[in-house]
């Protein structure tokens, strides 16, 4: 039987890599971002222009389009993000703000949404709490693990709170940057894949606080 996975921000560094090590180990994976992601077995592509509804229901349609026989994705995994170099001085502060949301609460929402109608009732919903949209997520993540949050039966669902990935994108953007204090990119893409397939015990209910420290990578379990 085939699995299916779903990755929200497909078209970062993140989303790449998890996309990369899926197909690696045969999984059917949708990827959900700006671009098109030739490695991925399909494609759903939003613009950032566009509203939360209308990026909404383009998802959920293209969403249903791929899922033709009744089908049901095994994972849904929310890793959008990214950051801007500056501060509140910045002559385009509000445009970068607006679209720093838009990529990582528009999609967090969505996979909510997602996970709803095409998530089976035994599936892992992942979200991500990054940047300015961390404490929205947060409070999503709340709700979601709350009584009659309309998730499937015996869904698992946890969020992930990464510091830095080391990835090309941040090494370029803070070239004078400690790099034993980022997080590995493939050591953080093979533990997510690991909480998806069950090898590691996927922590619901839960936020992981994830940390690199002189090279050493923590995976801190915060109650909720």
């Amino acid at each position: 039987m085939t699995s299916r996975v779903v990755v929200f921000g497909g078209s970062g560094n993140l989303g790449k890599s998890l996309i990369t090590l899926f197909r690696k180990n045969n999984w059917e994976v949708t990827s959900v971002g700006t671009r098109q992601i030739e490695e991925a077995t399909h494609n759903i592509i939003v613009s950032n222009d566009d509203s939360l509804e209308v990026q909404g229901k383009k998802v959920m349609k293209d969403s249903n389009s791929i899922l033709d026989g009744g089908e049901k994705y095994d994972a849904i995994l929310c890793v959008a993000g990214g950051f801007s170099m500056g501060n509140l001085a910045k002559g385009d502060f509000f445009e970068t703000v607006d679209l720093m949301v838009k990529k990582i609460l528009n999609s967090a929402l969505i996979a909510s949404k997602m996970s709803t109608v095409n998530l089976k009732e035994d599936g892992l919903l992942m979200l991500t709490g990054v940047s300015v949209a961390k404490a929205a997520v947060h409070h999503l993540f709340d709700s979601i693990v709350s009584k009659g949050s309309g998730l499937p039966k015996s869904v698992k669902s946890f969020a992930i709170l990464p510091g830095t990935i080391d990835t090309p994108d941040n090494r370029k953007g803070m070239p004078d940057a400690d790099f034993s204090q980022w997080i590995p990119l493939d050591l953080l893409s093979q533990r997510i894949f690991d909480y998806t397939n069950g090898t590691v015990p996927a922590p619901h209910g839960k936020m992981v606080q994830v940390t690199t420290k002189d090279g050493e990578t923590s995976f801190e379990l915060i109650n909720k």
